[in-house]
């Protein structure tokens, strides 16, 4: 009867063993299919990734590195210019350490033509007269011609302040070179979205270019490469056209404000306190068929992730009620906390959600760069709008 006994225990933990054995081999298998399912959709994503940043352009001329201004005027004090050649430099640095090295072009496009319609010819033929200033010589608006008498100037330092409407923006010899190379960038995304080829661009424009009107320049801005982008577009449709940047672009305001086929919204510091001061308010709502086709959305000091995302939900969905066929960015990386021209507080890692949320409204999208001049951490701002803009997620 022991030997029985004995047996059957022996037995039942032979059973309890061998159940065991099974519990965790079963677990194993489970664990291990887990595991794959995790590795499989990580896998997945970084393939998705991938693949939308190879679909990506981005575009930039190295002629814009000769515009290289020292210093300017401000309130009576010269001070540093913060629109500095570094800037580029920075930003392509930080987007081929995230890989995007292969996604850069240079522009190959020429923009004389589209210049010459979107400005005022003289104006275009007073920067590019500026090309046979002796070197290290520069131009500052001095005098402000009262136009009502159309006295046109016949010298540069005087035509300076007939187009100039700030004592801040220099012109030196290379001036004209880089500010059409960042129209040249700008056309160049343009066609690659028109003729289909991409339906996300980056063009990284310097000098900017959203301040500068029809007949006038200004805010480190002469030609407007987001217009030469939205008028190239225009061809083929409807076009919104997104302000980010922290200054009001007025003269895309100004350029776009009677033309019912384009949509503009800004996002930007309230107008009553900043930069450009007589532009930018709630009631510019557009002019004659584009009545209700201009949308300014100005908020005060302060303003961080969660506040601005409020607005660009707002932004997003009346571009959306639109329905345009192409979105135009001007994006400027100056709502940084702690940038020296700009008085919001947003995060480095909300311009990737920034450059998500654009993403998925899926319509195409051209990036124009405007501001932003924390040079030190430019690169990594940028960086993180563009991986959020190549996302397909």
């Amino acid at each position: 009867m022991r030997e029985y006994v004995v047996g059957a225990l022996i037995s039942t933990r032979r059973l309890r063993l061998i159940e065991g054995i099974h519990r965790v081999v079963l677990a194993d298998s489970l664990g291990m299919a887990c595991c794959s399912l995790i590795v499989y959709h990580f896998l997945r994503k970084i393939y998705a990734r991938r693949k939308a940043d190879a679909q990506m352009k981005i575009i930039y001329s190295d002629i814009q590195k000769d515009h290289k201004p020292k210093w300017e005027w401000n309130f009576g004090r010269r001070t540093p210019c913060l629109e500095k050649t570094s800037r580029i430099r920075t930003i392509l640095s930080a987007l081929k350490k995230r890989g995007f090295g292969d996604n850069l072009l240079q522009a190959k496009c020429n923009s004389d033509y589209i210049l010459r319609h979107i400005h005022d010819p003289k104006m275009v033929r007073h920067i590019r007269s500026c090309r046979d200033m002796p070197e290290g010589e520069t131009v500052y608006a001095h005098i402000f011609p009262y136009r009502s008498f159309d006295p046109y100037p016949k010298t540069d330092l005087k035509r300076a302040g007939y187009y100039c409407f700030d004592v801040g923006t220099v012109i030196n010899r290379h001036t004209y070179d880089a500010a059409k190379s960042a129209a040249d960038t700008a056309l160049h995304g343009a066609r690659l979205i028109a003729s289909k080829k991409q339906d996300k661009v980056f063009c990284l424009c310097r000098p900017p270019g959203h301040h500068a009107d029809r007949g006038m320049y200004g805010g480190y801005c002469y030609f407007n490469n987001v217009a030469v982008a939205t008028y190239e577009l225009m061809k083929m449709g409807k076009v919104a056209i997104l302000d980010l940047d922290f200054h009001h672009g007025n003269g895309t305001q100004s350029i776009f404000y009677d033309i019912p086929s384009v949509f503009f919204v800004s996002i930007h510091g309230d107008p009553r306190n900043y930069y450009p001061y007589f532009a930018g308010f709630r009631k510019e709502k557009g002019n004659g068929l584009a009545a209700g086709a201009n949308l300014n959305i100005p908020l005060p000091p302060g303003v961080d992730d969660q506040e601005y995302a409020k607005h660009l939900d707002r932004a997003i969905r009346r571009i959306k009620k639109w329905r345009p066929h192409f979105i135009a960015v001007s994006m400027g990386f100056d709502t940084f906390l702690g940038d020296p021209a700009g008085d919001f507080a947003l995060s480095s890692d909300f311009f990737g959600e920034i450059g998500n949320r654009l993403s998925r409204i899926g319509m195409p999208v051209i990036v124009c760069l405007e501001g932003g001049y924390s040079v030190r951490q430019l690169g990594t701002n940028a960086a993180n709008f563009t991986e959020g803009l190549a996302r397909l997620d």
